[in-house]
């Protein structure tokens, strides 16, 4: 089992994740999970918004690894310095990703660079039961759907069809629009989709308001999420109630000046998962924002560094 991310900026997301999955990755109730966490550095070597200027990033990313025994592996980028889309840059690494993934066939679970898990995640009553779990997107009223980059599982060796992952752009122009034909056809050949068996593929919307319908198939689990500013706290998941840290935790969101009509911009996925969001800079909101929200962050979920 490994644990995959791309940072590009900020060295105490590594910290957060590393010491929060050690807490709450568990392969069964009571039982740790053993596993290998893996940074793919893709910081930038050349100024650039997502490190707001600052090249030694690349370094201290690399450095944080060491300190925590954590491989890094360097995300080849420099090319990125061209005049290319944040979109096609993050697709380029993601498919450098991916080729990794290939070549050393494994059980994988990929989250973005500043998601954190805040509660247990049992992998033998969730993902471990599928070939892959995903976070589906859909463009022009349905007719694009594809996988989200941001947070997957995938049981390389199950998953059938696997020559046809690509997270290149596509026709819908945004990170992993290539995926939409492996989706297709996963869904064709086992009959699953909409909750019913039907093949047919699930709608975005369903996903996120009808919390008590299932839409997993035989291979594939549909992951759900409470998305940027359409939630607050009357929509707060029980389980994180009960943690010893909601009250920190609630006020982080509520005190989030990224918030917009009292709605909360951070995201929950699956119950279990915190998206701090954007943490890549590619709002151009400047590290100094980013770098106060994750320390204040890193106190509430990480209490004893």
């Amino acid at each position: 089992m490994k644990i995959v991310t791309s940072v590009v900026n900020n060295p105490t997301f590594i910290e957060i994740q590393y010491h929060t999955f050690k807490k709450f990755l568990k392969l069964s109730k009571g039982e740790g999970e053993e596993f290998e966490f893996i940074v793919f550095n893709d910081a930038k070597p050349f100024a650039d918004y997502s490190n707001d200027g600052d090249i030694t990033l690349r370094t201290k990313i690399a450095d944080t690894c060491s300190r925590l025994n954590i491989q890094c592996i360097m995300v080849p980028n420099e090319h990125h310095k061209q005049q290319l889309s944040a979109a096609i840059r993050c697709a380029d690494s993601m498919n450098y990703i991916l080729s990794y993934q290939l070549a050393f066939p494994d059980k994988y679970l990929l989250v973005d660079s500043d998601m954190f898990l805040i509660d247990y995640l049992y992998l033998d009553n969730t993902y471990f039961n599928y070939s892959c779990a995903l976070l589906l997107q859909s463009r022009n009223e349905y007719q694009l759907n594809y996988i989200w980059n941001g947070i997957y599982y995938f049981d390389i060796p199950k998953i059938k069809n696997i020559h046809l992952l690509n997270w290149n752009e596509g026709r819908g122009g945004d990170v992993g629009g290539m995926t939409e034909e492996w989706l297709k056809l996963q869904l064709a050949s086992e009959g699953g989709g909409g909750g019913g068996g039907d093949g047919v593929m699930p709608k975005t919307d369903d996903l996120r308001w009808k919390k008590n319908q299932t839409f997993h198939t035989d291979s594939i689990y549909f992951i759900k999420h409470l998305w940027s500013c359409s939630w607050n706290e009357s929509e707060m998941p029980d389980n994180l109630k009960l943690l010893d840290n909601y009250n920190e935790l609630l006020t982080f969101f509520k005190e989030d000046v990224r918030n917009v009509n009292n709605n909360f911009y951070c995201e929950i996925y699956d119950n279990v998962f915190l998206h701090y969001r954007a943490g890549g800079n590619w709002n151009k909101e400047g590290m100094d924002l980013h770098n106060k929200l994750t320390e204040k962050l890193k106190k509430i979920l990480v209490r004893d560094m």
